[in-house]
């Protein structure tokens, strides 16, 4: 049974010695305002840092500092991944260390917090220099049909990025740049192809002809036209020079030096004792890949 209330007892203590139902629980309503309070100055302050990271991020951007720039972004991100325009200031930033890649990756995320014609035009641009970057790396490798191959894919990217009429980019660009991309394609498989075809040949079968621009004259050299080999042994300037004629003219000589040949062809020493006097031959291919590899190929016939 319960006792009357005394001096000490909560407040809301009753006779049958529970508290009022009503106010069980932890804490009052002054509590939760006080804690509702801390819970926004925080914010607050979160908020500013976040403002001051991401600030001096692009200051340094600004001023060409890419790591500072990325340091402080990251920064401002790791208080708070889910801010749009901090996401696309990483793209732009990353972007300029030229880390394509990522920068794809920090527009996306930019544009699914939320879409900006801005952002879309940002994404664009970056995949059409991501994809020139590619075409010059394409130059620099033995086959670059790989790095062609994903220059495509991204400028078509690109192109899907771009916002339409709402875009400040001009289409122009991207389309021509397509079109220059599907040019190497075709530049570089027919390269590839002569490459296929020289390795149907031994190395002495094979000739680089050189000093075609110091003769003048009306021949037309097409695959398969015959060409004569002529040693010419009284030569004041290479007693093993080889002359090329086609159609009974003088169109050059056979390579005799590395940097005057193509790898795969011989010199006109290492053909000495492989020829008589005169040998007949043919016109195989002009070997071309942008200015480093530009060689007339010929082939004997024996």
């Amino acid at each position: 049974m319960g006792r009357d209330w005394q001096i000490g007892d909560p407040v809301d203590y009753t006779t049958d010695g529970w508290m009022d139902a009503q106010n069980w629980g932890h804490g009052s309503d002054d509590d939760d305002e006080e804690e509702s309070g801390r819970n926004h100055g925080r914010r607050r302050f979160q908020d500013s840092r976040i403002k001051e990271y991401s600030d001096k991020a692009w200051d340094y951007y600004q001023n060409s500092n890419d790591e500072n720039a990325l340091y402080y972004i990251n920064l401002a991100l790791d208080l708070d991944d889910c801010n749009a325009n901090n996401w696309n200031r990483k793209g732009i930033i990353v972007e300029s260390l030229e880390n394509y890649a990522e920068a794809e990756k920090c527009y996306n995320r930019s544009l699914e917090l939320s879409k900006s014609n801005i952002v879309y035009d940002n994404k664009a641009v970056m995949l059409y220099h991501w994809a020139k970057q590619l075409i010059e790396e394409s130059k620099t490798v033995p086959n670059g049909l790989d790095k062609l191959k994903e220059a495509m894919n991204i400028i078509i990217r690109a192109m899907r990025a771009l916002p339409g009429e709402e875009s400040e980019e001009d289409i122009e660009k991207y389309l021509s740049l397509r079109d220059s991309i599907n040019f190497y394609i075709d530049y570089e498989n027919r390269f590839q192809a002569n490459l296929e075809t020289l390795k149907k040949y031994d190395k002495g079968e094979l000739f680089t002809i050189t000093g075609m621009n110091f003769y003048k004259n009306d021949v037309m050299l097409t695959p398969g036209k015959p060409l004569e080999l002529v040693k010419e042994h009284d030569n004041e300037f290479d007693e093993d020079a080889i002359a090329v004629y086609a159609e009974g003219k003088k169109i050059g000589f056979v390579a005799n030096k590395d940097y005057t040949k193509f790898d795969s062809t011989s010199s006109a020493s290492q053909l000495q004792d492989e020829i008589e006097n005169v040998a007949q031959a043919e016109y195989l291919l002009y070997l071309d890949r942008y200015a480093d590899i530009q060689f007339s190929i010929g082939r004997i016939i024996k």
